[in-house]
């Protein structure tokens, strides 16, 4: 008995133990951000004592806003926007377990008034127990954590709600609506009048992770003065969006199809603008074909720099461009280039050329290092439609082909008679006939044989006019697959 009695005595010492081993829970994972872009978004301003037309202003100075924050790529976040965020993780995630242990603590209690055996509400009692502590333990857990251990990303990439360049929805305030769409970050304004002569306008931003103002500017200007100062606005509310200071950069080149790259990234050719680049060094590069131009460019907060870039010219041949009619004015990229005929150099990429006169429709065609030296576009009128014109245009050539297939027969059957009456006299004057029959019949063949080559010309001639109409009837075909 003394090892039984042991056993026992063992097993109750260490039951404790093993209940608590049971209900300790793993280490949970700390918190994580799940929102992974950083969200904004545009009011519509408020106006006070406008008249009907600066009332547009509510409307259009706000989706002036908007476009330029649809074009920012990402956010940088400072140490109190981070710091916020981290706040706002782990108050949701503590919020979430106070609510998952109230769950297990209802549960556990409800069992006690359960119409159930006693056996079976200690059992389930036993069981709703390790669930409360599992609960109890992971909310302390969290509880313990401190803000910092959170990571938060330094920069996250903008994302403008709602899409599709839509101001929010009016009527609320900024709080009110990052929190019903679940927004970072609000942009809201007011217009009112100070007097006949002067306008207030503000405009501010709302943190929704500090919970307060974070941006408010107001200007006093003359209604004509809006647009003038609108870009000092729009820069204002693009640094808050994007969380720091910004710099525009323009680069001009003197060919207009040289490469613009800066830090890496192709931009356009020719004239180039570059808007909202993080101040301090930039590496710019303009190339064409063999010629490169390097420098750096240091950009200062809220700079508006410039570079002029001159390339060394390069010798390429030339391009006649021609349309039927002529006179037609050449847009190359939407540059006017000259009147058909006109001589334009050859591209070094692929560019799309419209031709255009008025009275007939716009071609269009695509200019290149393998176009050939002359390129034509018959323009179609624009006087009756496209069908109108082919089909008329068919029509033609179906005549012309009926008239040269009609003109056929006669040379052959003419030369036919003439091959007999030739044969006839071949050998001399046929004894059987008279003089005067042989006078008759040698003059029926000259005759035949003038007609014979008349009927070859009318045949050439409507051969050659069948010709003509079917390439008019494909040109025709041709100028409207161009327009």
């Amino acid at each position: 008995m003394k090892p039984v009695t042991a056993a026992l005595l063992l097993a109750l010492l260490l039951q404790p133990a093993l209940l608590a081993a049971r209900g300790r829970p793993e280490e949970p994972a700390l918190p994580q951000d799940q929102r992974e872009s950083y969200r904004i978004g545009v009011l519509p301003f408020e106006s006070s004592g406008l008249t009907p037309e600066q009332q547009t202003l509510t409307r259009s100075i706000p989706l002036l806003v908007l476009e330029t924050l649809s074009g920012l790529r990402e956010h940088r976040l400072s140490q109190a926007e981070r710091q916020a965020h981290r706040l706002r993780v782990l108050e949701a995630a503590q919020i979430d377990a106070g609510r998952a242990l109230d769950r297990e603590i209802r549960t556990r209690d409800r069992l006690l008034f359960a119409d159930i055996t006693a056996e079976t509400r200690q059992e389930r009692l036993e069981s709703a127990e390790e669930r409360v502590a599992l609960a109890r333990a992971g909310y302390q857990r969290l509880a313990a954590i401190q803000p910092g251990q959170i990571e938060i990303a330094a920069r996250k990439p903008l994302e403008v709600r709602p899409s599709a360049g839509q101001l929010l929805p009016g009527g609320v305030s900024a709080r009110e609506t990052a929190r019903r769409e679940r927004l970072d970050y609000v942009f809201s304004g007011s217009i009112r009048a100070l007097d006949d002569e002067y306008l207030v306008l503000e405009i501010s931003g709302y943190s929704a992770a500090q919970q307060r103002t974070l941006l408010r500017d107001i200007e006093v200007l003359r209604a004509e003065e809006v647009f003038e100062l609108i870009d000092e606005v729009i820069g204002r509310a693009a640094e808050a969006a994007l969380g720091r200071p910004w710099a525009n950069l323009t680069v001009r080149t003197s060919q207009p199809d040289a490469a613009v790259v800066v830090d890496g990234m192709l931009y356009g050719f020719g004239a180039v603008s570059v808007n909202w680049l993080e101040p301090g060094p930039r590496e710019v590069s303009v190339s064409y074909q063999d010629r490169e131009h390097r420098e750096t460019v240091v950009l200062l907060p809220f700079e508006q720099a410039e570079l002029s870039v001159e390339l060394d010219a390069v010798e390429t041949d030339s391009i006649t461009v021609e349309s039927d009619p002529p006179g037609a004015d050449v847009y190359i990229e939407s540059v006017w280039s000259g009147r058909t005929p006109a001589t334009v150099p050859r591209p070094q990429q692929p560019q799309i050329a419209i031709l255009q006169r008025e009275g007939h429709h716009s071609a269009r065609l695509v200019l290149g290092p393998d176009s050939p030296e002359v390129v034509s576009r018959r323009l179609a009128s624009d006087i009756v439609g496209w069908s109108e014109q082919t089909q008329a245009q068919r029509d033609r050539f179906y005549r012309s082909l009926g008239f040269f297939v009609l003109s056929l027969p006669a040379p052959i059957i003419l030369n036919g008679i003439y091959d007999n009456l030739f044969t006839l006299f071949a050998a001399g004057t046929p004894a059987e006939l008279d003089p005067d029959a042989a006078d008759r019949l040698v003059q029926s063949g000259n005759t035949i044989y003038w007609a014979y080559w008349g009927s070859v010309g009318v045949s050439t001639g409507l051969f050659v006019n069948m010709a003509l109409q079917l390439v008019r009837y494909i040109r025709t075909a041709e100028s409207y697959h161009f327009h």
